[in-house]
């Protein structure tokens, strides 16, 4: 699986800059960076791509606390600090791509602006010009807004928000084990 995809990324940067050695129906690729799509296009799926990545890290943090965990070390340091490593990448992850997806409905609106109308659309928008829009175009953008933050982000928040309070608990469980074993 690995190797697929490093040989696809490496297809796709062959494809980019010498699209001559392909075959003539693979070429063309080098209008991804033109006037039609600048590089502003490409920071959702880049986002996306980065997102996915530290989600898997996270991931494999999780997997790292199974063991100890069915070995009954629940207060175990491993234990701890892979569930706030990961309860941190989860929520580094919802808040990350809300921000690039809300900052991705207005740089798409303007270069959508300037492809179709030449820019003469109502200018460039931005917080001065949607306060000055009418009620039904501030109502569509919070809802563009809104779907771009969208469930999966509001999730991976809360989980990511528990797994934090769990390792303080084990944290917190920790402590007091090790307080009742010096009593002993």
């Amino acid at each position: 699986m690995i190797v697929l995809l490093g040989l696809g990324i490496i297809c796709f940067i062959l494809l980019l800059f010498f699209e001559d050695l392909f075959p003539p129906f693979l070429q063309g690729f080098n209008m991804l960076f033109n006037d039609r799509f600048p590089w502003q296009v490409w920071i959702g799926p880049i986002a996306s791509v980065i997102a996915f990545v530290l989600f898997i890290l996270a991931i494999n943090y999780l997997r790292k606390c199974i063991a100890p965990i069915q070995e009954q070390r629940f207060y175990s340091e491993e234990v701890i600090s892979n569930l706030k490593k990961s309860g941190r990448l989860f929520i580094i992850i919802a808040l990350g791509t809300s921000f690039i997806r809300i900052v991705g409905v207005f740089m798409i609106k303007n270069l959508t602006n300037r492809l179709a109308y030449g820019g003469n659309l109502g200018g460039q928008i931005g917080v001065t010009n949607l306060m000055q829009t009418t009620d039904s175009s501030v109502w569509s953008y919070l809802g563009a807004i809104l779907s771009a933050i969208g469930g999966t982000n509001f999730f991976l928040l809360i989980i990511g928000l528990f797994l934090l309070v769990f390792s303080s608990v084990f944290k917190e469980g920790q402590l007091l084990k090790e307080e009742n074993d010096l009593t002993i």
